[in-house]
């Protein structure tokens, strides 16, 4: 019976040895009472941290943008009257020019394509005419134009731009002769012009630009018994055009 009993003791020492060993073997144990610490980890998306851009016609690019100008320069004015074929300057003078631009610009290869309506008024003209003894005078000078320009970008801020386009004017036109001041209806015709010049883009949504213009209102009669009176002129203008001006406000 002793016998038994010590050899059932032995071998129960010998697996528990044999345990310890194993279990030594696979490293150090996992103590369970660590995971009441543990805090649910935080999952990133995919798409954290990524760039957010805006999605526009084009594939991401802006390839048409909205803008306003002001424009203000002198005018070099002549008024004529082509009777005949003859074309005679009657008289001249020089005029201030003052106005405004809404269009959109379509970006193209080295620059833009521009479509606007522009609005100008100018000041009171007042010329000798030829004979030097009447004097012309014109006031409520006016002409909406309907403009198509193509910007040319040679570096990355500067540029040259030309177009023209074409729409309406008109005019009060009236006469001073031996101190008496005769005048004649406000009256419109077609009008044109055709110009071009250089361009600064002082920042990404602010250009600047200065060129040259010439512009025409197709003869117009005043009065039955009168000669027709045609208004052309050559202009500088400086224009400052602010692309999408109501950006704060979306």
């Amino acid at each position: 019976m002793s016998r038994s009993l010590a050899g059932t003791v032995c071998l129960a020492v010998a697996v528990l040895a044999v345990s310890t060993t194993r279990a030594d073997d696979l490293g150090p144990g996992i103590d369970l009472s660590t995971f009441d610490d543990l805090q649910p980890a935080h999952r990133s998306s995919t798409w954290e941290g990524a760039p957010l851009e805006d999605v526009r016609l084009g594939g991401g690019t802006a390839e048409r943008r909205f803008y306003i100008s002001g424009m203000i320069g002198p005018s070099f004015a002549n008024i004529s009257s082509p009777v005949a074929g003859r074309g005679d300057v009657a008289s001249s003078d020089t005029l201030f020019n003052a106005g405004g631009a809404l269009g959109v610009a379509f970006e193209r290869s080295h620059g833009r394509l521009r479509l606007e309506l522009e609005g100008m008024g100018r000041s009171k003209y007042t010329g000798l005419e030829a004979n030097g003894i009447a004097t012309t005078f014109l006031t409520n000078n006016w002409s909406a134009i309907t403009n198509i320009w193509r910007d040319f970008m040679i570096t990355e801020r500067f540029g040259v731009y030309g177009g023209g386009g074409i729409g309406g004017g008109g005019y009060k036109l009236g006469e001073t002769f031996a101190g008496v001041a005769v005048s004649a209806p406000a009256k419109g015709a077609f009008a044109w012009q055709a110009g071009g010049g250089l361009l600064w883009e002082v920042t990404e949504r602010l250009t600047f630009d200065a060129g040259y213009r010439f512009f025409q209102i197709d003869a117009i009669q005043q009065q039955p018994g009168f000669l027709p009176n045609q208004f052309a002129a050559s202009e500088v203008m400086f224009s400052l055009r602010l692309y999408e001006p109501f950006r704060a406000w979306r």
